[in-house]
């Protein structure tokens, strides 16, 4: 495992701890009458999904940083697609949580796109 992909599963494990700490402290302590038990799992997919996706690009952007834009834009495509057939299908699934599972699946989906992208353009100022 390269130092970049060691950096980055460094701070994927991070924010999971943190959004753990804080969906616990929000729903246990705050506002338990909204709590969600399925945010555990949300975080875990999250955390599965952009630590694969980040792996393949980071063997791309080694190989020829010059079809990494394509790769990259074309895999956020199929990734945003894939977020929204799970989000779709737990709607379909469980309508009455539907609410709830949307807004902390949208949580999980912004706090994990800003550390890749954060990520992501660290790795193409090192490659230029």
């Amino acid at each position: 495992m390269n130092k970049l992909m060691k950096r980055f599963l460094y701070r994927s494990v991070l924010l999971t701890i943190v959004l753990m700490l804080a969906g616990w402290g929000l729903y246990a302590q705050l506002i338990p009458q909204y709590s969600l038990p399925g945010w555990p799992f949300i975080l875990i997919f999250f955390f599965c999904t952009t630590n694969l996706v980040h792996f393949y690009l980071l063997r791309i952007a080694e190989k020829d940083i010059a079809k990494f834009s394509t790769h990259f834009m074309a895999l956020s495509t199929l990734k945003m697609l894939f977020y929204l057939f799970v989000a779709l299908g737990f709607f379909l699934a469980s309508r009455d949580q539907a609410k709830l599972f949307l807004i902390n699946f949208l949580v999980a989906y912004m706090a994990y796109t800003v550390m890749e992208v954060a990520e992501i353009s660290h790795v193409v100022k090192l490659k230029k």
